[in-house]
């Protein structure tokens, strides 16, 4: 009894913690207007390792085993991308690793649903989509290995989108999990948008604004992808005390 105690009170203070930094760090980037500001991309990095921590504690209080390891999957690949985007600068490989995590979401919530090949049919279009695009986009700042690269993940990205939303209607997760995945994955998906605009301007305002948009919504979507590991009768009694 103590242990499962002592597992909530966990989950609990490094959700509240997470939310609190997301708070801080928000603070800091727009009264500094500096996004690669030291403290606000320890921060960040912070966050991102609780959230990890966090898909640790699932243990016997998930959807199944193998759910849960491919949750604890697409977490440690988030820890690695954000190490190369946010921290070495190595945009090469963080997009890479960016592209596991999808790939590990796509798995994981195709396994989940009822419909597993419609899923296969999306990422094919998809995938075929971004090649053709990829042989005609051309953009001077951005090398051509990282275009093709983010053009591949892009569709990755899509596909899991539409996985995610997919187990709503036809999903083996209950209903409210299913909308924690289906919202976390939209936030993620806005926040990767916010990326490529972002990398498409040229500077000012409307870069930072782009910017801090990012973080606005990445955070949020990966404690919400985190925390839909767990059942919610679980997770009622981590936040709800029942």
């Amino acid at each position: 009894m103590d242990k499962l105690i002592s597992n909530k009170n966990l989950i609990k203070i490094s959700s509240n913690t997470i939310i609190i930094i997301y708070f801080i760090f928000l603070c800091i980037d727009f009264i500094t207007k500096d996004l690669k500001n030291t403290y606000s991309v320890t921060l960040k990095y912070s966050a991102i390792v609780l959230c990890f921590i966090i898909s640790l504690l699932i243990k016997s209080h998930g959807y199944s085993k193998r759910d849960k390891s491919l949750v604890q999957l697409a977490r440690l690949f988030t820890l690695i991308a954000d190490y190369f985007l946010a921290i070495s600068g190595n945009y090469i490989m963080g997009v890479f690793f960016f592209s596991l995590v999808q790939i590990t979401y796509i798995i994981r919530h195709s396994i989940m649903e009822n419909s597993k090949y419609k899923n296969l049919m999306f990422f094919i279009v998809s995938l075929s989509i971004a090649l053709t695009v990829s042989l005609k986009i051309e953009i001077a700042s951005i090398e051509k290995n990282l275009v093709v690269l983010a053009l591949i993940y892009a569709s990755l990205l899509i596909t899991s989108l539409y996985c995610s939303v997919s187990t709503i209607t036809r999903g083996k997760y209950s209903q409210k999990t299913s909308w924690i995945i289906a919202l976390g994955m939209f936030l993620f998906f806005m926040c990767d948008l916010n990326v490529g605009l972002y990398n498409i301007v040229a500077g000012g305002n409307i870069k930072f604004f782009l910017g801090f948009l990012i973080w606005l919504f990445y955070l949020p979507s990966q404690l919400l992808l985190t925390l839909s590991g767990f059942k919610v009768q679980y997770l009622k009694k981590v936040f709800c005390n029942i």
